[in-house]
């Protein structure tokens, strides 16, 4: 009775211990894994101990000067690792006495990686596609990931898709690799909504960082071939910058019906969910996809590539395309625009069903049970329904 006491005691401070998250990307706020990591703190705050930006432990993300100091002081440290391994034997990586969650694997270059730690991978793109990537990034991300091959951590994939694109590249054991998909924004859920200068009725639209890996040269020229301009559909396009943005922009600057905008607004956004006739994206490379399912989430039918993890967020009531074939995508195009309502209502049909996948509680449960097999808890027993989490167990 006594030992049983003591067991269930010695599990709850283990329980209460957690992890250390590695949030440095927050630094660059607003982008899918920036979301990633807030809604896992929102989530699961009880297990999360510290929040870890380069060398700084604190407990909320810093803003502004700081923010910009610390990022640049992560960037030179990685950057001094990728050139010189001697560096490790010198300023050793740190070490941590808890189990530490990345949000990204570019982070495991400032720690001494373990078995017990835990990394969250969204796309193994520096490795499969490296000509979507600059020379720097490709070079950081192959020592990280050599750096995880060798410590075999448990793994956190956002879709099965590149949890098999990892797999194939690294084969044997690792403490654990399981799929667990984010959540919706519920700041895109709130119903405010405001119009962005320049945007007239009827427009198809594009979300996601503007660059090579995106596609969207291929998008604009396939709009052109469709002649939906002449009929006075309008193509918009908003998101960051990203390599080979600079071909996208002159691209748009001289095709007729084209806007492309630059970052906007959760209202703005949430006016060109609500407004648009189709959403239009057929990425060469993602790891999850978020604009899509935010698109299906609104009513909107996404034109996405075809064998894609797009078209495992999509589910059946996306229209699927080569993203090579620019005469696909303008088919595509004029399909959307063309659509009756009874197919959009038999297509949104198929989306709500699939979007069922991406709940706020299915995606706190299924890190829940991450973080305790980390930290040596027993994993709570598989929800019913539809799981966010896809388990395939790797005993190391």
């Amino acid at each position: 009775m006594l030992k049983a006491a003591n067991g269930a005691e010695m599990n709850k401070n283990l329980a209460l211990d957690g992890v250390d998250l590695e949030f440095s990307l927050a630094l660059h706020e607003k982008t899918g894994k920036y979301y990633h990591g807030r809604d896992l703190i929102q989530s699961n705050s009880d297990l999360i101990r510290r929040q870890l930006f380069w060398r700084v432990p604190l407990g909320f993300v810093p803003r502004d000067l700081a923010a910009r100091i610390i990022g640049r002081l992560l960037v030179i440290e990685v950057n001094a690792r990728v050139r010189s391994p001697l560096l490790d034997r010198l300023a050793p990586r740190q070490r941590r006495r808890r189990s530490v969650a990345h949000m990204d694997p570019f982070t495991t270059l400032l720690h001494k990686l373990s078995a017990r730690d835990i990394v969250l991978c969204h796309d193994v793109g520096p490795l499969t596609h490296p000509s979507l990537f600059e020379a720097s990034v490709i070079d950081a991300y192959r020592l990280a990931y050599r750096e995880i091959a060798r410590a075999r951590p448990h793994m956190v994939f956002v879709s099965r898709a590149s949890q098999r694109q990892f797999h194939a590249l690294f084969d044997g054991e690792f403490a654990s690799s399981r799929v667990i998909y984010p959540p919706l924004r519920m700041e895109l859920a709130s119903g405010r909504q405001t119009p962005p200068p320049g945007v007239a009725k009827p427009f198809l639209l594009t979300v996601g960082s503007i660059g090579a890996r995106k596609n969207q040269y291929r998008a604009i020229e396939a709009f052109a071939r469709s002649g939906l301009a002449a009929h006075g559909v309008q193509y918009v396009l908003c998101g960051a910058r990203e390599p080979g943005h600079e071909a996208v922009l002159e691209l748009a600057a001289r095709t007729p019906g084209v806007l492309l905008l630059g970052f906007v607004s959760d209202e703005e956004l949430n006016w060109l969910y609500a407004n648009s006739v189709g959403f239009v994206l057929p990425s060469l490379l993602e790891g999850f996809g978020v604009p899509v399912a935010e698109a299906a989430a609104h009513g909107l039918t996404p034109l996405v590539s075809a064998d894609s993890v797009l078209q495992e967020v999509a589910g059946d009531g996306a229209l699927l395309v080569d993203p090579m074939d620019v005469d696909q995508i303008a088919a595509g195009m004029q399909a959307l625009h063309a659509m009756t309502p009874a197919e959009a209502s038999r297509r949104r049909h198929a989306l709500t069903a699939s979007l069922n996948r991406f709940s706020h509680d299915s995606f706190a449960s299924a890190w829940r049970s991450a973080i305790l097999e980390a930290i040596g808890q027993p994993r709570p027993a598989s929800q019913t329904g539809e799981p966010a989490v896809e388990d395939g167990w790797f005993r190391a």
